[in-house]
């Protein structure tokens, strides 16, 4: 591509290397899934078995549905079978709130759960890690191989200016927003953004602390789940996936 960086999922990545496309991630932006499957409160719907029969809003990507499935038998159920998907793009909030749906999957933490809320819907929510799927970057700094070999000191200046960025928003969120807004003249929903970052911030950093740091762990894991769960056919090099040598 023409672009030197982008931004991008870990399981993106990896579907993207198993089908050789030369990129590699040199920076996790935030160390847990923020994708979570969210009810209403008054649903009394609070664990995966509960949804047995229900119907679940979700943006129709396949990757949602092996999640699904994997939460849905960690609760012991028998699959994805055992629920309706309807696909309603990212529009999911207004199906759930308007109860066409007991379920939204695709929700995001800091997002759509504050939506909610901010209409006077308190919800419940299902985090991917804590029902059997494994614990996942949600967002990461990608960059090509040859860029990465070749160009190594350009990509030390943009990790370096992106965590500086990060660790002084983690250190004070609000005051994050208010630069943002300002760097880039835009509008934004401040009864979203603002307790959305509180939400955010916490997990931009690993357990020690650090940030963009990643886990050769976590991302063998991942892969294997994918290819477990027939997304891919091959388990890419865990060392082609990513570097930490940006970071340090």
């Amino acid at each position: 591509g023409q672009d030197d960086f982008g931004i991008s999922y870990q399981p993106d990545l990896i579907l993207a290397k198993s089908k050789n496309i030369p990129v590699k991630s040199v920076l996790a932006f935030v160390q847990h899934p923020l994708n979570i499957i969210m009810t209403l409160k008054e649903s009394n719907i609070t664990r995966p078995s509960d949804l047995k029969g229900k119907k679940i809003a979700y943006p129709g990507i396949p990757l949602n549905e092996n999640l699904l499935d994997t939460l849905l038998k960690a609760d012991g159920l028998q699959g994805k079978q055992e629920v309706e998907l309807i696909n309603t793009g990212y529009d999911l909030v207004p199906p759930l709130i308007g109860k066409t749906v007991d379920a939204c999957l695709g929700c995001y933490l800091s997002h759509e759960t504050i939506m909610a809320e901010n209409e006077g819907f308190p919800v419940n929510i299902m985090r991917m890690e804590k029902w059997g799927v494994p614990d996942y970057y949600e967002l990461v700094l990608v960059a090509s191989d040859e860029m990465i070999t070749n160009n190594k000191d350009l990509v030390q200046r943009m990790t370096r200016a992106i965590s500086k960025g990060y660790n002084d928003a983690a250190s004070n969120p609000k005051e994050g927003i208010d630069n943002l807004i300002k760097a880039t003249n835009e509008e934004i929903d401040q009864a979203i953004e603002y307790p959305g970052v509180e939400l955010l911030a916490p997990l931009w950093v690993d357990n020690e602390g650090k940030f963009g740091v990643q886990t050769e762990e976590k991302w063998a894991i991942f892969s294997k789940w994918l290819f477990d769960t027939g997304q891919i056919t091959s388990i890419p090099e865990t060392n082609s996936l990513f570097t930490n040598e940006f970071v340090k």
